[in-house]
């Protein structure tokens, strides 16, 4: 640059030493860097490019410092949490605010850059300046002799700053910093954390929940606080699941007594900011093993292990069990097949795929979205009619639903079915006396959600799926060369044991390369229950016919109640039919207690243990299971919960109901309500009930476009299980039942 040409003078004269030190100095201590510029022409070069560009040149502003003390003795921050990126639409905005108001493609941009140049002739000089400046922090800052512990790993100017800090703290400074939590869970920052835990002092892991920073209430961000030269011992204090920053000195003046609280406090439902020392995790080289061992892949150091999120001490007792287990799916690596098929924006551009939202002729037109499913059910929304947002999907009726029924698709094939064929991917395997892989559509498939909120009510979302499906980028598509493996790992990862291990990671989502370092075991009662949540359809007639064996018909429920018919398992047949699948809500929700209770004795975990991942881990869960509520019938006619809207009734009546069609009607002595012709019935109106029915007949387009009128009906009088007491009940059943086997 000019400035630059101006002061350089000759790079590499001699200049000698500097003999009159004391002139550097002014009486005040003052550094006289004009001085020092005389004497060190380099020096100003430095300074006018500091200028230039407006970095902070530490070791110039505090030369003396480091003279004297080596560094500092505390630095506190929060640095930038930005990505060096060109931005070129942002820069030529400045000149043409199209640029940025509309969302140009790169090819349009770079014709509309071109034209503009030629119209504002000032633009292409200010346009390269701009690109060489970006270019020149890119190159710097990815350059391994400037950060070597930051090779590989996707730089953030956040990581940029703990080197540096290091650098600049005196041999017992120490830093502390606010930044994400990239450092902690990025795969290849293994490197980056070998350098971190020698430092690390504390670890306190933030969810914004409240909205301190502008950047999304699921972001978690973290106060480290590190010392600036690496200790011969690893060990931190860490907690996770933050809210306030009080917690932490709750946590830290909290003398052990009492139980853990969770995520939420049970009694107001808010975000839970009281402290007990029990959250507070003493991390060391023995538990950085335990969780490389749980995290990463096999053979990684313990120093460069991922940071699981910990809400409590109780729940490494349950890691260590995890840890121990001898079996990976990842040991079965060749036999299973993930992929996420199709990307919803590329395979509309390439012609793979158009958006159209109808009901499928078969499986084959049916391409997989996220809300279609949930845990253990495959067939639990179906977009409606016209599908614009994420909310306009409606709840099925498991009850009703016909058996040969597949639920509409936002998507379908848009090219022949030859083409289509050629672009869905195969399996790894060949099946006996074929010559190539089979389609990934030619077998039942494992699927996930690849997107999901540590903080939300599940976070392992999985299903199997019939034959023919296609699915779209926003889940993960596992194909298994055994049915047994399949149907067995299903049923794993309905538990909220694995749940658990997933929000652990404090990842946000989850691809098949993942699913390998879950462990892996095989337990009858989880087979039999997942095939009954999961079988809804006669798509699945052919899976359910290689599963059942006779010993179907001798499995029992582990209570005894209404809801609950214990001639269910007696009446199953080798051949699928309608009732081989549960269909009530509260069989569905039994089903998958006694999931969970079988999957934690096949660990080896306690029920303690069980109890506390439960109440820890899984806030937003209780918070419904608290206020849902079951008929005689095992329907639910009331639930808070914010993925069942629709079903049962609203807590209070609302008249837009009686707009919309619906027709309402109550038949018990108890009823004082009158004539409910023309009223909107709520749960509040009817709680009370202890016989008779309440009914709803209303428009159903779940089925069909044109829709159809159904009625449901409840019988009084309505119960609210204790799921705590249901693992009580069933951990004792299901030991026995061992012991007796």
């Amino acid at each position: 640059t000019e400035v630059a040409e101006h002061t350089t003078g000759d790079l590499f004269a001699e200049d000698g030493l500097l003999r009159e030190e004391s002139s550097l100095f002014s009486v005040a201590g003052r550094l006289k860097t004009e001085v020092l510029f005389r004497h060190l022409p380099r020096l100003a070069i430095v300074d006018a490019l500091r200028k230039q560009h407006r970095f902070f040149h530490w070791d110039l502003e505090f030369c003396d410092l480091f003279a004297e003390r080596g560094g500092f003795d505390l630095m506190l921050g929060n640095p930038p949490w930005l990505k060096v990126e060109w931005q070129e639409a942002g820069v030529l905005g400045d000149y043409e605010p199209e640029f940025v108001l509309r969302k140009l493609s790169a090819s349009k941009l770079a014709t509309l850059r071109v034209d503009t140049f030629n119209q504002i002739p000032a633009l292409e000089a200010a346009w390269r300046s701009e690109y060489e400046g970006c270019e020149g922090m890119q190159n710097f800052l990815n350059a391994q002799q400037n950060y070597p512990v930051l090779r590989g790993v996707q730089t953030n100017l956040y990581k940029c700053f703990l080197p540096q800090a290091w650098r600049l703290g005196a041999e017992k400074g120490v830093s502390g910093f606010l930044h994400p939590e990239g450092i902690y869970d990025d795969p290849k920052g293994g490197q980056l954390r070998a350098a971190v835990y020698p430092r690390l002092r504390a670890h306190f892991q933030f969810q914004n929940q409240h909205m301190l920073f502008p950047i999304g209430h699921r972001v978690k961000f973290s106060i480290n606080i590190y010392t600036a030269s690496q200790n011969q011992f690893v060990g931190f204090i860490n907690i996770a699941n933050l809210f306030s920053a009080k917690t932490i000195e709750l946590c830290l003046a909290h003398d052990g007594s009492g139980e853990v609280g969770g995520i939420k406090d049970d009694e107001t439902g808010s975000w839970n900011e009281a402290g007990h020392q029990s959250r507070i995790l003493t991390v060391g080289m023995e538990r950085l093993a335990l969780f490389a061992t749980l995290y990463d892949e096999e053979g990684t150091p313990a120093l460069e292990a991922r940071l699981p999120a910990l809400h409590a001490e109780p729940l490494v007792s349950v890691l260590e069990k995890f840890a121990k287990q001898p079996k990976r799916l990842g040991d079965l690596q060749g036999e299973y097949f993930s992929t996420v098929m199709f990307d919803e924006t590329y395979a509309q551009a390439d012609g793979t795929t158009k958006r159209h939202t109808q009901f499928p002729e078969d499986a084959s037109q049916w391409i997989l979205s996220g809300p279609h499913f949930y845990v253990g059910t495959p067939l639990y929304k179906t977009p409606r009619a016209i599908c614009t947002e994420k909310g306009h999907y409606d709840c099925l009726d498991l009850l009703t639903l016909p058996d040969d029924y597949l639920p509409r698709t936002n998507y379908i094939p848009a090219c022949d079915a030859q083409e289509y064929a050629k672009r869905t991917p195969r399996v790894s395997w060949k099946e006996q006396d074929e010559d190539e892989p089979r389609k990934v559509t030619d077998y039942y498939r494992f699927v996930n959600r690849r997107m999901f909120g540590g903080s939300s009510e599940r976070s392992f979302i999985s299903a199997i799926l019939p034959k023919g499906f296609a699915n779209i980028n926003t889940c993960v598509a596992t194909a298994f060369e055994s049915t047994n493996v399949l149907v067995n790992f299903t049923g794993l990862s309905h538990s909220i044991v694995y749940d658990f291990i997933l929000k652990s990671t404090g990842k946000s989502d989850l691809y098949g390369a993942q699913l390998g370092g879950f462990v892996y075991t095989e337990s009858f009662g989880v087979k039999i229950r997942t095939l009954l949540l999961n079988a809804l359809s006669s798509e699945y007639a052919e899976l359910w016919q290689s599963c059942y064996t006779p010993d179907f018909n001798t499995q029992r429920w582990s209570r005894d109640l209404p809801q609950l018919p214990q001639d269910f398992f007696a009446k199953l047949t080798p051949e699928w039919q309608r009732n081989c699948a549960l269909r009530s809500d509260y069989s569905r929700r039994q089903a998958l207690v006694e999931i969970d209770v079988l999957v934690a004795q096949s660990l080896g975990l306690t029920l303690e243990e069980l109890l506390t991942i439960y109440r820890v881990q899984f806030p937003v869960m209780r918070q419904y299971e608290a206020d849902t509520w079951y008929d005689q019938n095992g329907r639910i006619i009331f639930t808070p919960s914010k993925g069942l809207v629709g079903v049962g009734l609203p807590r209070t009546a609302r008249k837009a109901d009686l707009k919309n069609g619906f027709v309402f009607n109550v038949d018990s002595p108890e009823w004082t309500g009158g004539d409910c012709t023309d009223q909107a019935i709520g749960w509040d109106d009817v709680k009370h009930l202890k016989t008779g029915t309440v009914s709803v007949t209303f428009d159903d387009y779940t089925r069909s476009d044109e829709g159809e009128r159904r009625t449901v009906t409840w019988q009084a009088p309505f119960i609210k299980p204790d799921r705590e007491d249901d693992y009580k009940v069933a951990w004792a059943f299901f030991a026995q039942d061992k012991e007796s086997a």
